[in-house]
């Protein structure tokens, strides 16, 4: 239901309760959105004394929009990834340089992957709010809204980063590049955890709709153990009676990203697992 317009979603009325006690023994959440509350499509239902444990340890969450691009044929950019000191594209990766992407033939389209800076999707997040500020209602993402604005900036920066001498490219700026056939985005409200140091008084801090962001950009590598605001070392969240655990990178005690959420979601399973085996022996 999450691009699905609210009054569609107000005339179903299915129910799926978790954990039903003929059915769970444990549940590992890792959509940090599922202990929002009940305004957002992702919320689960989770009980409240432990849902503001998950926002606390939160604390805030770094906004991203992601866009794809399709050239219509191979281009002539010289590099499979780079990151950019711009105020709105942070980042762009190559789809064909992935393994098992390449070698299809000189006739493929050729795809790129754009994302925004967090500062970006956070003043685009405070124009047009997830959440209305009358009802409390969602704001589903639409296809016109994200071809209409998002995707459009993040193409245009990026084709003039590499088309221009002052671009990244500087004096290698190619000449022309090859027609742009397919453009999609995404708005992703919690696209990664803030760094674990950063707390209420960080001044790239900004709560809209009464969920706190920050844009504030620091090194993603190598992935280490970082000084946590919150103490705790376990790379998860748990309520011992319950056994409701959650995990993912928002969770972690490690530098965001891929790496910190594999790791919280190992730890998470391999103690959810150890419980439940000595329960039953």
């Amino acid at each position: 239901f999450h691009d699905t317009p609210e009054q569609i979603v107000q005339q179903i009325n299915q129910k799926i309760i978790l954990g039903d006690p003929q059915g769970y023994d444990g549940i590992i959440l890792t959509d940090v959105s599922s202990s929002f509350g009940t305004w957002h499509r992702a919320s689960a239902g989770v009980p409240e004394s432990f849902a503001s444990r998950v926002r606390e340890r939160v604390g805030a969450r770094v906004p991203l929009f992601t866009v794809m691009i399709a050239f219509e044929t191979k281009s002539a950019i010289p590099f499979d990834a780079a990151a950019f000191d711009h105020d709105v594209l942070w980042f762009a990766s190559k789809s064909n340089s992935k393994p098992g992407m390449d070698g299809r033939g000189d006739d493929m389209m050729e795809c790129w992957t754009l994302v925004s800076t967090p500062k970006y999707a956070m003043d685009k997040i405070e124009e047009t709010p997830m959440q209305d500020p009358k009802t409390g209602e969602f704001i589903p993402q639409t296809d016109d809204y994200l071809q209409c604005v998002p995707g459009p900036d993040l193409k245009a920066v990026f084709l003039e980063e590499i088309t221009s001498r002052d671009g990244i490219l500087s004096h290698d700026a190619l000449v022309t590049v090859p027609s742009v056939v397919y453009t999609d985005a995404q708005r992703w409200g919690s696209a990664l955890p803030a760094h674990r140091h950063l707390d209420e008084n960080s001044i790239t801090r900004k709560t809209i709709s009464g969920v706190p962001y920050d844009s504030c950009r620091c090194s993603l590598a190598p992935t280490k153990k970082e000084q946590c605001r919150h103490g705790d070392e376990r790379t998860f969240l748990v309520d011992e009676e319950l056994n409701l655990v959650q995990a993912g990178d928002m969770m972690s005690s490690f530098t965001p990203g891929f790496e910190g959420a594999a790791l919280s979601g190992m730890d998470a399973a391999k103690y959810l697992f150890e419980k439940l085996s000595s329960v039953r022996s």
